[in-house]
């Protein structure tokens, strides 16, 4: 699942370094032209609540969920809601360059999604929070703004179904930048608390978007990390 502003095709880059037996999902969010029939969404429980609905309607083996950004919080939202339904849960939850639920990406500034159209690209240029392409092309930004402000919006706000707010009881692995101003190595150590079995911080040199040079080191970590949970195959008799 994809960060604020952002779409699927951040993760085409990524499949070639996944097993070529695993099967690969890219979640897109209402708004984007992949799904252009829904507009975008200003409350994440109304994406997670999807995302929970299509797994549970599928007859599918072991899954694992990774997001980045806000998509971090959706894999989680969605987890947390397969869990109350009580579905078949994910082997494995990975959120990436978030510093946890109920805690803000600005650390101490005003939420962003409320900000006016310049101090919010101010904002998330200080932030990393787009790649500075789309930040400093005029056109490009006005286009994708609107898009930013609802998903910000749904992550900024995001609450769980019940209080206190529930465990996963799921293995969870959180992955950072080292030098990521929204979430690094202080912050991501917050999701130990939200998870019965948590796997540890995976920090890698980088910013926000640490990962978009050179994608294989994470995905090779995303991959230990799941199959350290699944289960050993049986052995032949």
């Amino acid at each position: 699942m994809h960060h604020a502003g952002g779409s699927h095709s951040t993760f085409r880059p990524w499949l070639p370094h996944f097993p070529e037996d695993w099967e690969l999902r890219l979640v897109v969010a209402p708004g984007r032209p992949k799904a252009a029939a829904h507009p975008a969404e200003r409350r994440l429980t109304v994406i997670s609540d999807a995302l929970a609905d299509r797994l549970a309607a599928e007859d599918h083996g072991p899954y694992a969920l990774f997001g980045h950004s806000m998509g971090g919080l959706v894999a989680f939202a969605a987890a947390l809601e397969t869990q109350r339904r009580g579905g078949p849960p994910p082997v494995w939850v990975g959120v990436s360059g978030h510093p946890g639920p109920f805690f803000s990406i600005t650390r101490s500034d005003p939420p962003l999604h409320g900000l006016p159209p310049d101090g919010l690209r101010r904002a998330l240029s200080d932030l990393g929070g787009l790649p500075d392409r789309i930040l400093r092309d005029p056109l490009l930004w006005e286009r994708v703004r609107p898009l930013v402000t609802a998903d910000l919006e749904a992550a900024e706000t995001w609450e769980p179904a019940t209080s206190p707010a529930p465990v996963l009881r799921r293995p969870l692995s959180a992955f950072c930048g080292e030098s990521d101003p929204v979430a690094d190595e202080r912050d991501a150590p917050h999701w130990a608390r939200h998870t019965t079995d948590f796997l540890g911080v995976r920090s890698f040199p980088g910013g926000h978007f640490y990962f978009l040079d050179d994608p294989e080191p994470l995905v090779k970590r995303i991959v230990d990390d799941i199959r350290s949970v699944l289960p050993s195959p049986a052995p032949r008799g």
